[in-house]
């Protein structure tokens, strides 16, 4: 029985296993959408920020490539007053955190 529930748990999506997840009328936002999906079926954030952050080569590549990368933080607000934060870096969805 322990290893169902560990194979069921492993296959969730990190933001269900959170227990935190935004739904946009019938669809679940998870990490797995593009950003324009997300747009399509939540609308625009009530707030977006963004900041460009330095980032280098991993370690151990033999590579010291540096460039930067752009990470988003967009704010939903609810009906219901709950406020959820979507992390968005270099395009890609990352996470789906309730923050309020």
């Amino acid at each position: 029985m322990k290893s169902a529930s560990l194979a069921l748990t492993l296959a969730l999506p990190a933001s269900a296993l959170a227990g935190e997840s935004l739904r946009c009328g019938q669809w679940i936002v998870t990490d797995e959408l593009t950003v324009s999906e997300l747009v399509a079926k939540c609308g625009e954030p009530k707030l977006k920020r963004s900041e460009e952050v330095e980032v280098r080569g991993k370690v151990g590549t033999g590579s010291v490539a540096r460039g930067t990368s752009l990470i988003e933080h967009w704010t939903y607000v609810l009906s219901s007053g709950a406020h959820y934060e979507v992390k968005i870096v270099d395009g890609d969805i990352q996470s789906v955190a309730r923050v309020k």
